[in-house]
């Protein structure tokens, strides 16, 4: 019986586990519209944290800005008294040597007057000898009056000296904190840099997010309740491969890490598509790489100037391009583009487009990504974090040369 109970607890053991193991598993839950715009709420609600906090690091900038100012003034001020002070005691030795030529003088002919010499001194100075017994007193009052002077000068002389130590001791001590304020504000420039560009990407995000929710409520008609993949799926014009972008050019830079100089600075990131540009350079057409839909646009951003974003479907599998560093946009969202579309003309010149402070000449950025961003996922971030090599989906010439159309193969 015990042998049978035991089979029994064994047998009820193992259909307990092969029942766990077998639970079928909830699928993920997808996006709806409604979500995407609650994301958009979100999206919003930390762009105005942001732009609180820039504005609190630039109040705090400025009053920084102003203490250094007065340190300046203060400093300023302190040198030109240690000047003064310098003047002072240069007049008072001056002053202190002359005297003290008057005292020995005055001593002399007092000595004079002790001595056997003092009837010469009333032959040749006195008219009487009450004469000679009032300048007598007369020349002993100059002389105490003389060393008096002098004392008090010397005693001036060592106290504008110690003036002088004091206002170097505090000069020092306010350079030094002129110093610790200069590397407040570089560090609070760093913030407020920082914060500026999050601001620009949440500004960017919310713009072209309320976009893609007026496309998917239009073009789409999608509900709140709607999962977007499914209101959207099979809407999207199918291709079967990648064109170049540009009718000719050539690659300028790679995807990948690299190091070059911005503004004077060396700078090292993560180049998120391949640069191409061609001479000359002015009204050269850019093209949609693939049939898609046009699902974000962003003007004059300070990074990256004039974008366009574009899904597409390619063999059955989902992608998105973007064409950064344009000089003029030639679509809206929610258009439906062919290879044969122009979407634009390309810019990043420096001297034309001066408000894209991430471009050093003239060029093409172009990126392509895996998914579709704007309705797969709404980050840039995760964008860019999908972002793959455009020379594995789009056929360039090796190194930097040249190609003259879009479909040759290399």
């Amino acid at each position: 019986m015990k042998v049978i109970n035991k089979i029994c607890n064994i047998f009820l053991s193992l259909i307990l586990i092969i029942c766990c193991l077998f639970v079928p598993t909830q699928r993920a839950e997808a996006k709806t519209l409604g979500d995407l715009k609650k994301e958009l709420n979100k999206k919003i609600e930390e762009y105005e944290a942001s732009q609180s906090e820039k504005d609190l690091t630039e109040g705090q900038i400025n009053s920084i800005k102003n203490i250094v100012s007065s340190i300046h003034q203060e400093i300023d001020k302190n040198q030109k008294t240690v000047v003064e002070l310098e003047n002072q005691i240069l007049e008072l030795e001056a002053d202190i040597a002359e005297r003290e030529k008057e005292i020995k003088e005055i001593m002399r002919y007092y000595q004079l007057s002790q001595g056997e010499s003092m009837y010469l001194e009333y032959a040749f100075g006195a008219a009487d000898f009450t004469d000679f017994i009032y300048r007598l007193a007369i020349s002993e009052q100059l002389s105490k009056y003389n060393q008096d002077l002098v004392k008090k000068q010397n005693e001036m002389i060592e106290d504008n000296q110690k003036k002088q130590q004091e206002l170097v001791d505090k000069e020092e001590e306010l350079l030094k904190k002129q110093d610790e304020l200069n590397k407040q504000l570089n560090s609070l420039g760093n913030k407020l840099s920082e914060i500026v560009d999050l601001t620009v990407d949440i500004e960017e995000e919310i713009k072209i997010q309320r976009e893609a929710i007026q496309l998917y409520e239009r073009e789409y008609n999608c509900k709140d309740s709607d999962e977007i993949s499914v209101c959207t799926a099979n809407k999207l014009p199918a291709d079967t491969s990648f064109w170049r972008p540009m009718q000719q050019g050539r690659r300028t830079s790679e995807y990948g890490y690299r190091t070059y100089t911005l503004h004077g600075e060396t700078v090292t990131d993560f180049h998120t598509g391949i640069d191409l540009s061609t001479s000359p350079k002015n009204n050269v057409a850019i093209y949609a790489a693939a049939a898609g839909k046009v699902v974000g646009i962003v003007e004059k951003a300070s990074c990256g100037g004039n974008k366009i974003y574009i899904n597409h479907t390619i063999n059955g599998k989902k992608y998105t391009t973007a064409y950064v560093h344009l000089r003029k946009i030639m679509v809206t969202v929610g258009d439906t583009v062919t290879k044969d579309t122009q979407i634009g003309i390309m810019g990043g010149d420096p001297s034309v487009e001066y408000w894209d402070r991430c471009s050093t000449g003239a060029h093409l950025h172009f990126i392509v990504a895996t998914g579709w961003y704007l309705n797969e996922y709404y980050s840039w971030n995760t964008f860019v974090s999908k972002t793959m090599n455009p020379r594995n989906i789009v056929n360039f010439p090796s190194g930097g040369n040249y190609f003259y159309n879009r479909t040759t193969k290399y």
